[in-house]
């Protein structure tokens, strides 16, 4: 793979940053992950704001424009993507501080997903570790290293993904997912509030509830209400919607993916593909409108 580090592109074997850079090495940096889709990189422009507003919590200037990055985006897609087939994950990392930062752009394979995940769901579990709520930690910021997902991480053992919960015992997210529960004909998912980073496929999904008219909520909502909920889904960007077969030893799924999980897996890629805001809107952008305000 080719990635694109401080304005020059590195074999994957050279594509090394010294650990005396003052991000890398007082641990500030801040990220973001894009996927592609038929050799598009999906929901470009979301993911940039989200991006700068990262950056802005952690004092960081955003070395380039939207339009900028999403040549180098593009560029990149170019020299990496296997075959016209072929999809990426692309992680943009930037290091430091003030104006002093150093952007890097790293590609890989998006790996492939076994149709088992759709058809039979996950196996998840509650993780011991607590992420704080947004009136602790400005659930916008997106940075690498969190406690609580780290450490979650290396103990999901055969748990596709374990649900954090914040300091009041409310459910928060997965370690790399927003979770969704379905009870009685609702949708209901964590409020921003609660903690929850405002995933892009999360704010997707709810798009396409409202498309239907499902009926979506977001709110708090307490880890026992998992395990009364009717159904469970995780959504995250590499797989889309992932539904799940088994929270800790309740059963959920007992033969196939079906009722509101069904529904939305079926009209999930055609709602996305064609929803004009996670294709549209980089040309419109010009150099003096990229620094974030909060």
């Amino acid at each position: 793979m080719q990635n694109y580090i401080a304005g020059r592109w590195y074999d994957e074997d050279d594509s090394l940053i010294s650990a005396l850079i003052t991000g890398v090495l007082n641990g500030e940096s801040v990220y973001e992950v894009v996927r592609t889709y038929n050799g598009l990189p999906f929901a470009f422009r979301k993911h940039f704001d989200r991006l700068k507003r990262s950056a802005a919590l952690m004092s960081m200037e955003v070395p380039f424009t939207c339009k900028e990055l999403n040549s180098i985006i593009l560029e990149g897609i170019d020299k990496n993507r296997p075959s016209p087939s072929g999809d990426l994950r692309i992680r943009i990392v930037l290091f430091g501080n003030g104006e002093n930062v150093l952007p890097a752009v790293i590609y890989a394979l998006l790996p492939s997903v076994s149709k088992d995940i759709y058809e039979l769901g996950v196996k998840i579990a509650i993780s011991p570790y607590t992420k704080p709520s947004g009136a602790i930690v400005d659930p916008r910021l997106k940075i690498p290293g969190a406690s609580w997902n780290i450490r979650t991480r290396k103990n999901l053992g055969d748990n596709y993904d374990m649900i954090i919960l914040n300091e009041k015992g409310n459910v928060c997210e997965g370690s790399f997912s927003n979770v969704f529960l379905v009870k009685d004909g609702r949708v209901i998912t964590p409020d921003i509030g609660s903690g929850v980073l405002p995933g892009i496929t999360r704010d997707n999904l709810i798009g396409l509830c409202r498309s239907i008219e499902i009926n979506v909520v977001e709110r708090p909502v307490a880890a026992w209400e998992m395990f009364s909920a009717d159904e469970l889904f995780l959504t995250h960007t590499s797989v889309g919607i992932v539904p799940i077969r088994k929270l800790e030893e309740k059963i959920l799924i007992e033969d196939f993916t079906d009722g509101m999980t069904r529904l939305l897996l079926d009209n999930f890629e055609d709602y996305i593909m064609t929803e004009d805001s996670n294709w549209s809107g980089l040309d419109e952008v010009e150099p003096s409108d990229y620094r974030a305000d909060i």
